[in-house]
């Protein structure tokens, strides 16, 4: 509903009329209520914005308003609520500092308002370890403190959410709620070993951090050690004077720094302590020691309290009177000058010769120990002073080793000043040798001055000397300098000094070179090459192929073929060393015929023997279809390395051999092949074949005698042999009885073994040393013994054998009585007398 506010005007006019009322509208305001300028937002988080608005015209439902952030609409035109506030929730980004809002009525008449803010990024936590500590020694049998803080910049550090982890014990059981400051410690145990511990911290939100150490945790500790280095045991001092008590401790399981050290007196109690460096160097000066001799000691805790100790004599008394006579201190000599050096000793305790003076240079050090003459005296000429400022200081020590000294201070001869350094060249590389110039050095004495150089790598001495340092000794990217120390022929000024970094030098393709140098059409072309880098660094190389001046391929050693005969083939190869590319190198080569090739070449039969015709057979092509023809070598080993035996040629594909004429048993025997296109050849040789061993033989197998008695004869059986191979051939035997195998493996069986009407067979292999040739046979019937009685006679059961002759062989057996028979048996006529067993009669 719209509400007016009525003015009337009271207007004087000529003819005297009132005008009618004037209608007006006044314009909204807003005023934001949530935010004040310089308030802080956190970029990215929700923020609620609100702001009151008035209007005198209209209602709070005919009102709308409008968020801005920098000019960026953040909630568009909406009414305020009903009690006339304008809410927006949005978010902000980062550089959107003006929030401004405007509210307009149904008449567009508009009001603003706007607060300056400061938009933040939202930070992580932090978390940070005090304790444990990185270089911290722990024990698994002691309890280990663990402290952290955390801290977050927009939340309190009571928000935070904290925890402790190890890498090998997981979570641990730690308090770790922080307090405002955001610090919290307890203690526990670890197990032993190599930990990683890590504190974990989350913001209120989410956002969180950690911070890693790791610490090693030992199974028990170690107690220090400790041992006293100066002053010796036994030495004597004055009352008051000042000792420096020196010592190294250590302990295996703490740094020396985390020691407790201690130094008492047997005679004055506590001494007081002493910090021990990170080297476990020890010094403790102290000067109230009461007249006495002491017994000194030195104890040394470790963080749980482990103990070492060592001890000390030193004894406090009286030091010798001296008295400098000359040289006048703050004269100066010139160098070579001898100078006279002259003191007096005296000792309230000690002799004259009990007595140490000692002459010490503060440029030269010791250059006189002897004690005084009879008078008391310390005196000698010495002209070894080196040229410069000296500090001369005198010691006198007496026998307890108490002393006292005197100072002068003398000059010899001056210096030559710094000089001017110079190196070439500029830049450098490793091939350079490095050249140094030194001027400009100035003698106070006006001595002519010479320089001697020495030179650094890396800031490190190398020993070498000279003006020039040879290309040898450098490498890319080291840093030289040279020294040049003046010198005026007696002493030596301070030197000068110039650097230079060595350069990169370019990697460089020496060599480049195709392979096969003379390639066929059908050849596939590899590109190698010699690449160096004076630096060392590793080279690598990049390819571009041409053939006949045209691009073929980059980046790959290998071209692939077919090509036209005549082409000419170009490698370009292209060095860099990681840092810069070198000059390019190229290598070409001119297509020629292809040349033959030979896919095999086969030996049959597989196995051979003496005898035997070999036969090759080649497998072979022509890239280009040029007409074949082929060489046959063929090689025999007979022990005496591969011989050539037999060569052939022509345009078949076979060639034989013949083991008659060229191979023995055991000999290696292969064929090489040449095949040739007329252009080309190539040669393939064939597998070695090794000529196997002929079994030998065994003919003519007999029995002897033919016609065996029993009891009378043996039997003998005999058998030729031949070899091809000419080995020499042993025979085995073995006899079977009516069928069934005997153990004789004899020639000969005795008489005695066989009984009449066996039938006896005698089986020979031969053998030749490596194999066993067929076996071969023969069998003989025993005869039957003939009754033997007066008056008559006859044989009976006659055994007979086959002798391949025609006849049959009768065996009867002798009689004593000596008469005379005769009896048929088969058709045959057998003829008995005395003495004779042997009767041949036709079959």
């Amino acid at each position: 509903m719209k509400r007016y506010a009525l003015i009337s005007l009271a207007i004087a006019c000529t003819d005297g009329d009132k005008n009618p009322p004037v209608e007006f509208n006044s314009q909204p305001e807003v005023t934001i209520t949530s935010h004040e300028d310089g308030d802080v937002v956190l970029a990215g988080e929700v923020v609620s914005f609100s702001a009151t608005v008035s209007d005198l015209n209209d209602d709070f439902s005919d009102l709308e308003a409008q968020w801005t952030a920098s000019g960026r609409v953040i909630c568009a035109f909406i009414p305020p609520d009903t009690d006339g506030v304008s809410r927006c929730e949005t978010t902000v980004q980062e550089g959107e500092n003006v929030i401004q809002v405007e509210v307009r009525d149904p008449d567009n008449e508009s009001g603003t308002d706007s607060v300056d803010i400061s938009v933040v990024v939202s930070e992580a936590p932090v978390a940070q370890i005090v304790q444990p500590t990185t270089n911290g020694v722990y024990y698994s049998d002691q309890l280990i403190t663990f402290e952290g803080v955390v801290s977050d910049e927009e939340d309190a550090a009571v928000d935070l959410i904290a925890r402790w982890e190890s890498s090998l014990d997981g979570v641990l059981s730690l308090n770790s709620t922080p307090d405002t400051n955001g610090s919290f410690s307890d203690v526990g145990n670890l197990s032993v070993g190599e930990h990683g511990i890590t504190l974990y911290v989350e913001d209120t939100t989410g956002k969180n951090s950690s911070e890693l150490i790791t610490i090693t945790v030992k199974e028990s500790n170690t107690a220090p050690t400790c041992s006293i280095t100066a002053p010796q045991t036994g030495t004597a001092g004055l009352q008051g004077e000042l000792i420096l008590f020196e010592a190294i401790v250590g302990d295996i399981d703490i740094p020396a720094t985390d020691l407790t050290v201690e130094w008492s007196s047997d005679k004055d109690g506590v001494l007081g302590p002493s910090q021990p460096t990170t080297n476990g160097n020890v010094s403790f000066p102290f000067d109230a020691l009461t007249v006495n001799t002491h017994v000194i000691s030195l104890t040394v805790t470790d963080e749980v309290g482990e103990q070492c100790v060592d001890q000390l004599v030193y004894t406090v008394g009286s030091p010798p009177v001296l008295s400098l006579i000359r040289p006048t201190s703050g004269t100066t000599f010139n160098d070579g000058d001898v100078i006279t050096f002259e003191a007096e000793v005296t000792d309230n305790e000690d002799v004259f010769n009990a007595l140490t003076v000692e002459w010490s240079s503060s440029i030269d050090g010791v250059f006189e120990s002897s004690s005084p003459n009879s008078s008391n005296l310390s005196l000698f000429g010495f002209d070894g002073l080196s040229v410069g400022a000296h500090i001369i200081t005198i010691t006198a020590t007496d026998s307890d080793g108490l002393y006292s000294s005197a100072v002068l201070d003398l000059t010899i001869n001056g210096l030559p000043s710094q000089p001017t350094v110079g190196l070439t060249p500029d830049p450098a590389y490793v091939s350079d040798d490095l050249v140094a110039s030194a001027s400009g050095s100035v003698d106070p004495d006006g001595q002519t001055v010479s320089y001697s150089y020495e030179w650094f790598k890396n800031s490190v001495a190398t020993g070498l000397t000279g003006n020039t340092l040879p290309a040898a000794n450098t490498s890319k990217g080291e840093t030289w300098t040279v020294q040049a120390t003046p010198s005026d022929g007696f002493s030596t000024g301070p030197y000068g000094e110039a650097s230079i970094v060595i350069s990169n030098t370019a990697p460089e393709v020496s060599t480049v070179s195709l392979s096969p140098s003379s390639p066929s059409t059908q050849d596939d072309i590899t590109c190698s090459y010699v690449a160096t880098d004076a630096d060392g660094d590793s080279v690598t190389v990049s390819y571009v192929w041409y053939v006949n001046s045209n691009i073929q391929s980059s980046n790959t050693d290998l071209l692939s073929g077919p090509f036209q005969q005549g082409d000419v083939i170009t490698c370009r190869v292209t060095p860099d060393d990681g840092t810069i590319t070198g000059a390019y190198q190229e290598a070409s080569a001119t297509v020629t015929n292809s040349s033959p090739t030979i896919s095999s070449v086969s030996l049959a039969p597989s196995t051979v023997y003496t005898d035997d015709y070999l036969t090759a057979t080649v497998s072979a092509t022509d890239p280009d279809g040029d007409p074949l023809t082929y060489q046959w070598d063929w090689y025999v080993d007979s022990g005496n390395g591969p011989q050539l035996v037999y060569s052939n040629s022509g345009l078949v594909t076979t060639d034989t051999l013949d083991g008659v004429y060229y191979f023995d048993r055991d000999d290696s025997v292969y064929v090489s092949v040449i095949v040739d296109d007329g252009s080309g050849s190539v040669s393939l040789a064939s597998a070695t074949i090794i000529i196997s061993n002929t079994p030998p033989s065994a003919t003519s197998v007999l029995i002897s005698p033919t016609a065996p008695v029993a009891g009378l004869d043996d039997l003998y059986c005999n058998a030729n042999d031949s070899d091809a191979d000419g080995d020499l051939v042993t025979m085995s035997y073995v006899w079977d009885v009516d069928g069934v195998t005997t153990t004789n493996v004899s020639d000969t069986v005795l008489a005695t073994d066989i009984a009449n009407g066996e039938v006896w067979t005698c089986t020979v292999t031969p053998n030749d040393g490596t194999d066993d040739g067929a076996p071969q046979s023969a069998s003989v019937t025993i005869g039957a013994d003939v009754e033997d009685a007066v008056g008559s006679s006859f044989c009976a059961s006659a055994g007979s054998q086959s002798d391949g002759t025609g006849y049959t062989i009768v065996s009867c057996l002798s009689d004593q009585s000596g008469v005379a028979g005769d009896e048929s048996s088969d058709a045959a006529m057998y003829i008995w007398q005395p003495g004779s067993h042997y009767i041949f009669t036709p079959q």
